[in-house]
């Protein structure tokens, strides 16, 4: 399981957030967009709840 570090502050989860969309729109490689997507989905449920 991929272990993210979810920031405290609403901004930088959307920050990161944003990143990660673009990330993986540039991802060649399937085992990389699979750990942005993992991380992605995390940042995404952590901001609902923030």
């Amino acid at each position: 399981m991929l272990k993210i570090e979810i920031p405290k502050s609403k901004e930088k989860i959307k920050g990161q957030i944003e990143a990660l969309k673009y990330q993986l729109t540039q991802d060649s490689r399937n085992i990389d967009k699979q750990i942005h997507e993992q991380a992605l989905k995390r940042l995404e449920e952590a901001f609902k709840t923030i």
